[in-house]
């Protein structure tokens, strides 16, 4: 186990330095100042936190680079974790937007060029019921409370895209590139988003009563899974708006069940990260399990499995030939992850403890969110200022303690690290999935770079070529619907082999991005 912590840190640090002296927006730091318009109001709808029905506004936080003009900047939205309940309410932490990780992640992106916005959901279950009807209000009142924030992340999606629509796209951004990260609690929301399309998915048998077996989300009173219709606990927010967006990203939430995964072309891309060993959400099939008491409340499927399923179905797709670049040292490590049975680090019966696309992060004990910090005096002051505003006697010393049983050596130092792999993991695989070198680049001619592809029609191979000192950067191949079927950085060279692999007959576009600009050529495989 140590071995492998050893052999994470020390690639983990050659990673920055391959990266030092790189200099493309969307992959490397172009901007140093970052500005935040915080509490931005996105919707409004009803909470049942107090046990009423509130009108409530739910606001967002937008980190935007200091000094770019850009207007279609690609967009990730960052949902907090925090269990479906208010920060120190649910015994943790964390628990809101500006969550150390949540800020530190956002400004990250921004300083890269990305738009970032970390955004607020509703909350709201009973995770201590007990008593015979315990398990089924535990359970009832949790499923609502993500598919109330399902909702909330479906219409901040649409909230977007109504600014550029109708409000002169204040935030500079393209709609068409949004990416979901949720942390935590928020990853349900991300997968959620990604793989929720119909209510009858809703009605399996662990999500129905076994009182007087109805389900425990009724659309008659919550509304649909959109939230795009009025309902007694619901309010529609910008309807006529697309929810989609192009890639999910969870990092140690989970999935309602693995039947939601029916690998349509409407379904994101999806990479996540997990610890291993993490006792609140499974990192491949298992239960929920409630951080404060530690009951039971359903089973789900976690990160490696929703990964490989996405992977399977042709979702990832875009990642492959970028997943078999090993010049990136924390893709050569999964790479030993994947072929490394779970069996002999944890006794687990995974047939590998990783996938491409996904990033395990291995510990010594139970751990869960090593991301996250915080400082003791810091907590203090901040545990002082609510409890007067609040009226509650929330004691730091506990909170500390607390934090520290399933992240016992919980520092800035140690999250930076943990936040360093996640951000470089995510990086290259958002800019395929978002197609960020068409935002980046001129459009130029191939025989400005004396750009070649031979044979061409292609039977299995072909060879594509440029001028020796016009290397290409990158080289990506898509079909004629606009979708990426295959892509690779980091290629930095003249010549390439375009193996057909898996790719059926027909007629390509193979876009190649230079220092100059982007090249696209048709290609046909016979």
């Amino acid at each position: 186990m140590k071995q492998f912590n050893k052999l994470f840190l020390l690639l983990l640090v050659s990673a920055f330095a391959l990266n030092a002296n790189a200099q493309t927006r969307y992959l490397d730091d172009l901007f140093t100042g970052v500005s935040v318009s915080p509490d931005v109001p996105y919707a409004t709808n009803i909470s049942v936190l107090t046990g009423g029905a509130d009108t409530i506004p739910l606001v967002m936080d937008i980190y935007t680079p200091d000094g770019d003009d850009a207007t279609d900047r690609p967009v990730v939205v960052y949902f907090h974790t925090g269990s479906f309940l208010p920060q120190y309410f649910n015994g943790q932490i964390t628990g809101n937007k500006q969550d150390s990780t949540c800020a530190e992640i956002c400004r990250r992106l921004a300083r890269k060029g990305y738009v970032a916005i970390s955004a607020t959901y509703r909350a709201g279950w009973v995770p201590t019921a007990t008593g015979p009807e315990g398990q089924n209000t535990r359970t009832g009142t949790l499923l609502n409370a993500a598919y109330r924030g399902i909702q909330d992340a479906r219409s901040l999606i649409r909230y977007l895209r109504k600014t550029v629509a109708e409000d002169e796209n204040p935030y500079g951004i393209n709609t068409d590139n949004i990416t979901l990260w949720g942390q935590g609690t928020g990853g349900y929301l991300s997968y959620g988003c990604a793989y929720l399309d119909d209510f009858a998915e809703l009605a399996l048998p662990k999500f129905v009563n076994t009182e007087d077996l109805s389900l425990y989300v009724d659309s008659n009173l919550v509304g649909d899974i959109f939230g795009l219709k009025d309902a007694p606990l619901a309010l529609s927010n910008w309807p006529g708006y697309s929810s989609d967006f192009k890639l999910a990203v969870n990092a140690g939430g989970a999935l309602g069940d693995s039947t939601w995964i029916d690998g349509t072309d409407n379904e994101p891309a999806t990479i996540g990260f997990h610890v291993f060993a993490d006792p609140f959400a499974p990192y491949e099939t298992g239960p929920v399990i409630v951080p404060v008491t530690g009951d039971f409340v359903v089973d789900v499927v976690g990160t490696r499995f929703v990964t490989n399923a996405a992977n399977e179905n042709g979702a990832n797709a875009i990642f492959m030939e970028a997943n078999q670049d090993l010049s990136d040292p924390i893709n050569a490590i999964n790479t030993v992850y994947s072929n490394t049975p779970a069996a002999t680090i944890f006794g687990d019966p995974l047939p590998s403890l990783s996938v491409a696309n996904m990033y395990p992060f291995l510990t010594d004990t139970l751990a869960s969110g090593p991301w996250e910090w915080w400082g003791y005096e810091e907590l203090a002051g901040q545990l002082a200022f609510f409890n007067t505003v609040a009226g509650t006697s929330f004691d730091v010393d506990e909170f500390d303690a607390t934090g520290r049983i399933l992240n016992p050596d919980a520092s800035k130092e140690k999250a930076m690290a943990y936040i360093d792999t996640m951000v470089n993991f995510f990086l290259p695989r958002a800019y395929l999935a978002l197609d960020l070198a068409t935002s980046v680049k001129e459009i130029i001619t191939p025989e400005s770079v004396s750009l070649t592809v031979g044979p061409n029609p292609i039977q299995d191979v072909a060879l594509v070529s440029s001028a020796p000192d016009k290397p290409m950067q990158r080289v990506a191949i898509y079909n004629l619907d606009g979708k990426m079927m295959r892509g690779i950085t980091n290629l930095n060279a003249s010549q390439f082999e375009l193996k057909r692999m898996n790719l059926p007959a027909g007629i390509y576009l193979l876009q190649a991005e230079f220092e100059e600009g982007v090249v696209t050529k048709k290609v046909m495989f016979k």
